[in-house]
């Protein structure tokens, strides 16, 4: 069995992508070993931050929220940030991309268009699906809760009746397992490192222009270390 452990990230209105980390059993005990360690170095060096906190990929990056401790502290996040992702490159796992961009498009060229997150999560789950078929085994889903989260399980539902999802790839997602595990990201930390390896991908491909030089070379070294987890990826343009 593997396990997909889901998230998304999204710039309002520009482009919307969910990630999949997919770890088989061994793997996800590494991640949470691994990520914990992380913590706890970070927490001896620098007590404000705590052992309790989460690895959220945009609030460690603009040292928001619970990471706001360390708001004067830009070289200590970026630091944490790196080391982090390094720790679960190191693990092995198969990361992959499904989204969609352009979002502003899809009102202009359909008359009800589906919503981004929906067209994402397919995208990620035929990635996934195939990855699975390659190895003869099945995934378990685990996902981030969403307010609409009955709703993405009701059509994956609908997919795998029919056989098919839409589109010209019309896969059968038959190593999906449902139901999905929708969970707390609070509490797992494979999702964590899901969420925290999206993120860097959405600001890499999707930044913003105006950010600090000094941002934009850090964005670069964490995405460095990032790429070499992704085994796929599908964002279309309408």
């Amino acid at each position: 069995m593997l396990f997909a452990y889901i998230d998304e990230s999204y710039i309002e209105g520009k482009v919307h992508l969910v990630g999949a980390l997919v770890l088989d059993a061994r793997q996800v005990d590494r991640i949470r070993l691994a990520l914990d360690d992380v913590l706890w170095k970070t927490n001896r060096a620098h007590p404000e931050v705590p052992l309790t906190a989460e690895f959220h990929g945009q609030n460690l990056f603009q040292r928001s929220e619970e990471w706001s401790c360390l708001r004067n502290k830009q070289a200590v996040a970026f630091a944490l940030y790196r080391r982090a992702i390094a720790q679960i490159a190191n693990v092995g796992g198969a990361w992959f991309i499904g989204g969609v961009s352009r979002v502003d498009r899809l009102a202009k060229r359909y008359v009800d268009p589906w919503p981004p997150h929906e067209i994402s999560l397919q995208y990620a789950l035929e990635l996934v699906d195939q990855y699975a078929a390659e190895r003869g085994s099945r995934v378990t889903i685990i996902a981030d809760q969403v307010p609409d989260q009955a709703h993405h399980e009701a059509r994956v539902q609908q997919w795998q009746d029919v056989g098919r999802t839409p589109g010209w790839k019309a896969l059968a997602l038959d190593r999906i397992e449902r139901p999905f595990d929708w969970v707390d990201s609070r509490e797992h930390r494979p999702l964590q490192a899901s969420d925290m390896l999206t993120y860097i991908y959405l600001r890499k491909r999707y930044g913003f222009a105006s950010a600090h030089p000094r941002t934009v070379a850090e964005v670069e070294r964490i995405r460095n270390l990032a790429i070499p987890c992704l085994k796929g990826q599908h964002v279309w343009t309408p």
